[in-house]
């Protein structure tokens, strides 16, 4: 069913001569994740860009714009609507917020209808629902054969940053591009070729795939009761009474995600299991810490700001997790309660 050639074999290796690579990429979203990806894939692959009428439109009003590592250029490239959609691909990246399940349907059931080319999958969304959420709507459509579709999930460490600038839509980030990969379903597919150039990858084995999100999930917990009161984590941080929210949350998540029999991972400057630790000791030291705390974290985040609309992917994850285990997370659901209200 799914059937790809990898190897590099019958290919000059010049950066020169790279781009020409016959491998065909899909990038599904133009938001500021699938912009990032579709930049620095676009130069070595066949690369399209997939997204809504009003992405589309305003890429070739060439509105939109690529700042990295101090330099800014327009986004240029090969872009197809959404509706559109009736190309093979090797490879699907989902870059679309959650829910990630609508997406999958509406392309898969393109995809078998048109009887196409069936890809294999790239999941960048946050939380811990994507993988299971799109194996589940494969399954839906392809049947057993669902379990022959390679299925990755990404776990992005770069902050994305979306900004307007004298008329210029900025979709701004940091080289190299660091992240974890785990594959999660179908037959094993080494990778590494699409990501030696500009990414950092941390290849995961898909027994640490579930612990992979986990540790993400951590990292985006951090600042999220500072953000619901309007703070910025550092500003958060600061005030005793919310940096203790912060703590307790972390540890109803730490407590739930080890009931849950996970565990969660060092990463090359992100040290989720230490920091899972550091949260565990007694909160009056951890005030006299949260100085170097905030001054770590706040240079992984390159000031980026907590995104609440996704706060039912961190905390109701959080929330989710602890109503099947059947505990109580008193803090995670007070902080959800108040951006609901």
């Amino acid at each position: 069913m799914f059937r790809i050639n990898l190897s590099k074999e019958g290919r000059e290796s010049s950066e020169k001569t790279r781009k020409y690579s016959s491998l065909k990429i899909g990038i599904v979203g133009m938001g500021r994740t699938g912009s990032m990806f579709f930049q620095e894939l676009k130069d070595s692959f066949e690369v399209l860009g997939i997204s809504k009428k009003e992405d589309i439109e305003l890429i070739k009003k060439g509105k939109i714009w690529i700042k990295k590592n101090g330099k800014i250029e327009v986004l240029k490239g090969n872009f197809l609507l959404d509706k559109d959609f009736n190309h093979s691909f090797d490879f699907l990246f989902f870059t679309v917020k959650n829910p990630v399940g609508p997406a999958i349907s509406f392309y898969f059931r393109r995809i078998k209808e048109k009887k196409l080319k069936i890809p294999a999958i790239f999941l960048s969304q946050n939380g811990i629902e994507a993988g299971e959420e799109a194996i589940s709507i494969l399954k839906e459509i392809f049947g057993e054969k669902a379990k022959e579709i390679p299925v990755f999930r990404i776990s992005l460490f770069n902050p994305v940053e979306k900004e307007i600038e004298n008329e210029k839509i900025l979709i701004s980030y940091s080289l190299p591009i660091k992240m974890a990969i785990s594959q999660i379903s179908g037959p094993r597919v080494n990778v590494s070729e699409i990501f030696d150039k500009n990414f950092k990858v941390f290849f995961m084995d898909s027994k640490n795939a579930k612990n992979m999100e986990y540790s993400k999930l951590f990292l985006n917990l951090i600042g999220m009761p500072s953000a619901t009161y309007g703070f910025s984590i550092k500003e958060g941080f600061l005030k005793k009474e919310i940096f203790k929210e912060e703590i307790l949350a972390l540890r109803e998540y730490k407590k739930v995600v080890k009931l849950s029999g996970g565990k969660f991972l060092n990463f090359p400057g992100y040290p989720v299991e230490i920091l899972s630790f550091l949260i565990s000791l007694p909160i009056f030291l951890l005030v006299f810490l949260r100085n170097i705390l905030v001054e770590k974290i706040e240079k992984g985040r390159a000031g980026k700001k907590k995104d609440l609309d996704e706060i039912d992917y961190y905390n109701g994850a959080v929330l989710k997790m602890a109503n099947k285990l059947k505990v109580e997370v008193p803090i995670n659901s007070k902080i959800l309660e108040r951006v609901k209200k």
